[in-house]
């Protein structure tokens, strides 16, 4: 799917986009590297039941088993950033981020998001 045809997508906890028409940061974030030709690990159950409990902590455990942290966003890159919900994930394309911003998914220019980790595929 290509990442333009996701913006204004819904988030759903636990959606992906392909199948549900909505997603939430993690199947966004798939999508997204996945059109760049980026292999992700599937996400799993534990993960979601963590994030259900608030347990964003999941989010750099998965980041850094996947990735390695870099200095500024590049292609194939996933930023782990603060948003109204707390921490989030957004995935850099086109000199941007694409990421939700209150119930739906956006593309916002780099400085537009409080980045606290960045990460690359390895």
């Amino acid at each position: 799917m290509h990442p333009y045809e996701l913006i204004g997508l819904p988030y759903r906890l636990g959606a992906t986009p392909e199948q549900h028409n909505a997603a939430d940061c993690l199947s966004l974030a798939k999508a997204v590297l996945a059109f760049q030709g980026v292999q992700t690990p599937d996400p799993q159950r534990s993960w979601y039941k963590r994030l259900r409990k608030g347990d964003t902590s999941v989010f750099k455990e998965e980041l850094s088993a996947w990735g390695q942290q870099i200095e500024s966003p590049r292609i194939q890159s996933v930023a782990l950033c603060h948003s109204e919900f707390g921490l989030g994930m957004a995935t850099f394309f086109e000199e941007g981020w694409i990421h939700f911003s209150g119930s739906a998914v956006i593309w916002s220019p780099t400085d537009a998001l409080v980045v606290e980790e960045l990460y690359c595929s390895r």
